[in-house]
């Protein structure tokens, strides 16, 4: 995501329309099962526990953070939306060695976000990405 980031921006000033982009994980530990309906042309999630992933999918990439009214996508950053602290803490290593390589830079912001339609307990993380590296 830091890499995709970092080429959208190198290619910002050549573009004839100005492009900003976002980047959003969602850190979903549960296996989930994918298919592909070929009468639809299209994959489909299968199971009932993984309603709860569709319905994530669809709504987070809206999401405000609680408190405030500033969405959680901000260009220039990775955002990281999870549920369990243990997610957090296995994406936190990934986060501190591409800190580590410059690729990121320093700080962690963690956040929680606002309720939305059928979840709750939504945490998120969100670094900035180094574009002068």
């Amino acid at each position: 995501m830091a890499a995709i980031a970092r080429e959208t921006h190198k290619l910002s000033p050549t573009l004839k329309v100005p492009l900003q982009t976002t980047q959003l994980i969602l850190v979903h530990s549960n296996p989930i099962e994918i298919s592909f309906r070929k009468d639809e042309r299209r994959f489909d999630v299968e199971g009932a526990y993984n309603i709860r992933y569709e319905i994530m999918k669809k709504r987070i990439d809206k999401v405000r953070i609680r408190e405030t009214k500033q969405r959680l996508t901000q260009p220039g950053t990775i955002a990281l939306v999870y549920s369990y602290a243990r997610e957090a803490e296995e994406y936190r290593k990934y986060i501190e060695f591409l800190q580590n390589k410059n690729i990121l830079k320093p700080g962690i912001e963690m956040l929680e976000l606002e309720e939305l339609q059928g979840i709750s307990g939504l945490k998120a993380m969100r670094v900035e990405i180094n574009f002068d590296a």
